[in-house]
């Protein structure tokens, strides 16, 4: 198997999304879904300049990264915390410590082992329908736990290119999923938690992610089963981030977020996602290495 690098990964991501905005162009030629795809153009815009964001700090090294990761973490800390936490004093402790864990995280392995096992923990706490209360705890569970293990998963060398792989192999369900859902979208997956969800759509990102894992497979020699698991693994993962990150708006009677970009409901709704898939693919790495 040959390990794609970050800068492979980089080019893989902008031929993707310039092959998304001519294929957006060639749909507002078809009358009766131009203005739907020109409202989808608009939205891969602010996603493209995200994209861009993160692209640079992988490509300028561990240092820039792990900054930059830490002052997400902050920023993402606050907007939960401002829905979830009453008092200002916890959601300013939640910022700080949502940033720290990161950081600590990314320099030491026994940190990031520890919140993979703590978010074990709680993730199996929910499943056996028995939820730990309290407002901190589900800020705990996401995303502050999962970005420590994303963290550490970006400083870690043998896994800094996964990262960003997660990052766009999301990015590739999302899209789809948006633009199937978009068009041929009828039966709501997530009504309450996430209404504009649909198993049209679902389907269409999972498809789509399966289609680039395979043909990935071909190109750095791995097994087609490996990268068909790999698709429905992070797909799932994606779909379970964002709804977690819905569940916080739910609770708290709101839409979105703090914004950030006008066409993103906070910088969460923009990273939920990659922050559930990347933590995902990081307690694996773990679990293969105690294999």
């Amino acid at each position: 198997m040959t390990t794609p690098t970050v800068q492979d990964i980089s080019m893989v991501a902008a031929v993707l999304i310039g092959t998304g905005f001519l294929l957006l162009l060639l749909l507002t030629l078809i009358p009766n879904i131009r203005r739907k795809s020109l409202d989808l153009l608009a939205t891969l815009f602010s996603a493209t300049l995200i994209l861009f964001c993160h692209l640079a700090l992988f490509l300028l090294g561990p240092k820039a990264l792990i900054a930059g990761l830490a002052l997400a973490a902050a920023r993402i800390g606050y907007e939960v915390a401002t829905l979830r936490l009453s008092e200002q004093t916890h959601v300013i402790l939640a910022a700080i410590s949502a940033a720290g864990l990161t950081v600590l995280s990314a320099l030491f392995a026994p940190v990031a082992i520890a919140c993979a096992g703590l978010w074990f923990l709680l993730i199996a706490r929910q499943l056996m329908a028995r939820p730990a209360k309290g407002a901190a705890t589900d800020v705990l569970l996401f995303p502050i736990l999962p970005l420590g293990l994303l963290a550490y998963g970006a400083a870690h060398p043998a896994l800094t290119a996964i990262m960003l792989a997660a990052y766009v192999m999301v990015e590739i369900f999302d899209s789809f999923a948006l633009l199937t859902g978009s068009l041929l979208g009828r039966n709501k997956a997530f009504p309450v938690l996430s209404p504009n969800k649909t198993y049209e759509g679902l389907a269409g990102g999972a498809l789509a992610l399966v289609i680039a894992l395979v043909t990935a497979s071909s190109v750095w020699d791995f097994s087609p089963l490996i990268a068909t698991a790999t698709a429905f693994y992070v797909g799932a993962l994606a779909v379970a981030g964002d709804l977690a990150a819905s569940r916080h708006k739910r609770i708290a009677g709101v839409k979105d977020y703090p914004r950030v970009l006008a066409r993103q409901g906070g910088l969460l709704d923009s990273l939920d996602s990659w922050i559930a898939a990347s933590a995902g693919l990081v307690v694996v790495h773990f679990l293969t290495q105690l294999w």
